[in-house]
């Protein structure tokens, strides 16, 4: 069965033990803290931490503007990852966007890089913060979220660290991570957004897209496979191919054969602005689907064993490409399996792009 848990069991356990050994420091902390409630204070400022990923910056887009709408004459600060701010600026998802490199989303663990990371926190006191959120559940999260003393702060409790909001909440893990964010600015009078979701563009003289890159190699689906699909479906489409360092091989056999494969290369901003005039996208589960479903053409997305309900990109043209069998391999990760990955068949993820393609053109 698909793994519903958004985080391993292991690491659940012993966050919550850390959680516990620092309460009675930040209880004691907490104690000289002014105490306010969302009823009691004029929001100004709010701030939004989510620096992981690229595509979690596109997962929040619609809470973000749920945001917006409710408080309008507030400002909106996002804190997202250092390769994920110019695109986020681009799309105008905040009225300032502030990038940042945290020791635990790119697993270093430096003492300096703690350091820095806390120091950055705390320069956002500056700000006066009325209003904050964090999504995660993820006890750093909340500790460096709690750094910049926001008025008032909700966040979810799921690996500890209630102390670290003024309001906490429990996490449902079987929702999707933008349903999750949206139940939690809900607690603030927000309204889900989801009647604004970008709108559908069917640009049936555009190029089918093929994007390979992910931020972790359990996730992509064998350069064999790519090959295959291209020879699938160029016959009847015009293929293009993202560069980017996984995509390197696939480049290279593509010369040996006659395919008349298209090579797309620009930055992320390029990459959106072309990727719009697109007939679909495909990708495994990562940045790429979850921009081809913000700019609103087609997207297909390949998953292995991960819960396809938690992160599959949001939108009205979205299809999600998985296993027929429940994973019974035997993985070096608890949640991606590569064996999962192969099983896709070529001429499955085809005959859906086929199919699928037809359908929403038909309409």
């Amino acid at each position: 069965m698909l793994n519903n848990q958004i985080y391993r069991p292991a690491h659940l356990v012993f966050a919550n033990l850390v959680s516990l050994i620092l309460y009675p420091y930040y209880a004691i902390c907490n104690f000289f803290r002014t105490k306010n409630s969302i009823e009691k204070i004029e929001i100004k400022t709010i701030l939004v931490t989510e620096y992981h990923r690229i595509g979690d910056i596109l997962i929040i887009a619609q809470p973000l503007d749920s945001i917006k709408k409710k408080f309008p004459n507030a400002k909106l600060v996002l804190v997202c990852h250092q390769s994920a701010a110019k695109l986020a600026e681009h799309l105008g998802l905040a009225d300032e966007v502030l990038s940042v490199m945290v020791p635990w989303t790119n697993w270093n663990w430096s003492l300096i890089h703690w350091i820095q990371a806390r120091s950055f926190a705390r320069q956002l006191r500056k700000k006066e913060i009325d209003l904050a959120f964090d999504f995660k559940g993820d006890l750093r999260n909340a500790w460096f979220l709690w750094q910049m003393k926001p008025k008032v702060s909700f966040g979810y409790l799921t690996t500890g660290g209630k102390y670290f909001f003024t309001n906490s909440f429990k996490m449902d893990p079987n929702l999707h991570q933008s349903i999750r964010a949206e139940k939690l600015i809900s607690e603030v009078g927000c309204k889900p957004n989801n009647k604004n979701l970008p709108k559908s563009k069917l640009n049936t003289d555009g190029m089918i897209a093929f994007h390979m890159g992910t931020s972790d190699s359990r996730r992509s689906w064998p350069v064999k496979h790519w090959l295959k699909l291209a020879k699938l479906l160029s016959s009847n489409y015009q293929i293009s191919l993202v560069k980017t360092s996984e995509a390197s091989d696939l480049q290279k056999l593509f010369k040996n054969t006659t395919l008349n494969i298209k090579v797309f290369q620009g930055d992320l901003i390029e990459f959106k602005n072309w990727l719009e005039n697109q007939r679909c996208l495909i990708s495994p589960d990562s940045m790429a689907g979850h921009l081809a479903a913000h700019v609103g053409i087609p997207v297909f997305t390949i998953f292995g064993s991960q819960n396809p309900n938690l992160t599959r990109p949001i939108s009205n043209i979205s299809t999600v490409i998985a296993p027929d069998i429940p994973c019974e391999h035997q993985r070096s990760h608890w949640r991606l399996c590569q064996d999962c990955m192969e099983s896709v068949s070529p001429k499955k993820v085809a005959k859906t792009i086929i199919n699928k393609l037809s359908s929403f053109e038909s309409q």
